[in-house]
């Protein structure tokens, strides 16, 4: 399968060389069926990396226009973003985001038809931003000492914090991740089974079996709603009932997790699995392994894949190899 992939890469070797040679790409966020934005950080020794803060390394900001293979693309490089993590908006104008986990919540903001300034979820609050999800198309910053915020317009974010309590934050609390069936109906987790559900009004804690470190939420397509935790572990339920349905011994958190084609996807730095209502297998295609991992979005029919090196997509027929290195 990774020799059928690569018969065919969508970025050009021209601009893989000026664009993407000497940085590791780390995250991905489909904003829809022809655009994909990826996340890239500036190849660093580790000798460098022991001498330098993660916000001294250089960021970039890249999209692509998946419908004009390797010649649109738009690119933003970016200083003093620390650990930053991508995601996208659709409301109130389709726009991708790269958030910065520092004292502001520094967000750059591309796409959209302008140039737009740099955006700051909570001044000086220190949001935490441990992930980007859309809701009804808007964005949420999702992070630590269960903090979310709402962007409800250009350069506005609002935090959605009704029911939590006024406290300081431990390790024990989330979040981690965040989704909904609705915005009247969402979850949130992460901590040590912190698990929390909002009805449109305010959040609520919901009981969860066991304390182990919580990584993702899916509120899937079945209308269910999947967690997975320490190990690799999945969990399945809505409320306060929940199910063990694996027990995973993996040394990980998932990175991502998505309902794509009836089914969970889950993605780690090493592993892409399904879950297919009884099991959790290796991704394949055609009777073949896919050799994708790392970080995973799904939006409008479209699956993105990103590891430090390669970027794919899965329409729900056919894979397509949109970054690789060029090795001649």
């Amino acid at each position: 399968m990774e020799s059928e992939l690569n018969q065919s890469i969508y970025l050009s070797k021209e601009v893989w060389a000026a664009e993407i040679k000497g940085w590791s790409i780390t995250d991905c966020a489909v904003r829809s069926h022809s655009f994909l934005y990826i996340c890239l950080r500036r190849d660093v020794s580790d000798e460098q990396a022991s001498k330098m803060w993660d916000h001294d390394i250089p960021t970039k900001l890249f999209v692509l226009n998946l419908e004009k293979p390797g010649t649109t693309f738009g690119s933003r490089t970016l200083e003093g973003y620390n650990k930053p993590r991508i995601g996208v908006a659709l409301k109130p104008l389709a726009q991708g985001l790269l958030v910065a986990r520092n004292n502001d919540g520094q967000v750059s903001v591309l796409g959209g038809g302008g140039k737009f300034p740099d955006e700051f979820i909570d001044p000086g609050k220190v949001p935490v931003t441990y992930r980007i999800k859309t809701i009804d198309g808007f964005a949420y910053s999702v992070g630590g000492g269960r903090a979310i915020y709402k962007r409800t317009d250009i350069g506005k974010w609002t935090k959605v914090g009704e029911g939590f309590p006024q406290k300081d934050a431990s390790s024990s609390q989330g979040f981690n991740d965040m989704d909904a069936f609705s915005a009247n109906d969402m979850y949130a987790v992460g901590g040590h089974g912190d698990v929390w559900h909002f009805d449109g009004k305010a959040w609520k804690q919901m009981g969860f079996p066991s304390n182990v470190q919580l990584g993702t939420v899916t509120c899937a397509g079945d209308g269910k709603v999947y967690i997975s935790g320490e190990g690799g572990s999945l969990w399945v339920g809505r409320e306060s009932t929940w199910k063990s349905i694996y027990k995973g011994n993996a040394s990980i958190l998932w990175n991502d997790a998505a309902w794509f084609g009836g089914q969970l996807w889950l993605s780690s730095d090493y592993q892409f699995r399904v879950w297919n209502g009884s099991e959790l297998l290796p991704v394949t295609h055609n009777g073949e392994p896919v050799s994708a991992s790392g970080h995973m979005d799904v939006r409008d029919g479209l699956l993105g894949i990103a590891s430090p090196t390669h970027v794919w997509t899965f329409d729900g027929q056919q894979w397509r190899t949109i970054v690789a290195p060029y090795l001649d």
